[in-house]
């Protein structure tokens, strides 16, 4: 991992073996999904959607995997925050 989600402020990290016991997979091979898939052309709404569908990932998974790509990927680079 190139660790850049740990340096992030306000990210919360899930752990490989949590991510594992949930999905499956660990943080590696969905991240190699995600190249693989092309997610970066792609965008995060579809891919979210693609690892529901094709993943069979939940809702929640889809989305926290997806973030997870885009942080250690350098596609995000702010943290969002609930303004409700």
């Amino acid at each position: 991992m190139s660790n850049v989600a740990e340096k992030q402020p306000g990210f919360r990290r899930i752990g490989d073996e949590a991510v594992q016991a949930k999905t499956g997979k660990g943080w590696e091979e969905w991240l190699a999904i995600l190249d693989a898939w092309g997610m970066r052309e792609k965008g995060h709404t579809l891919a979210a959607r693609h690892l529901q569908h094709d993943h069979g990932l939940s809702p929640w998974w889809a989305q926290a995997v997806t973030i997870r790509y885009e942080w250690e990927r350098g596609l995000r680079t702010e943290v969002s925050r609930d303004q409700g």
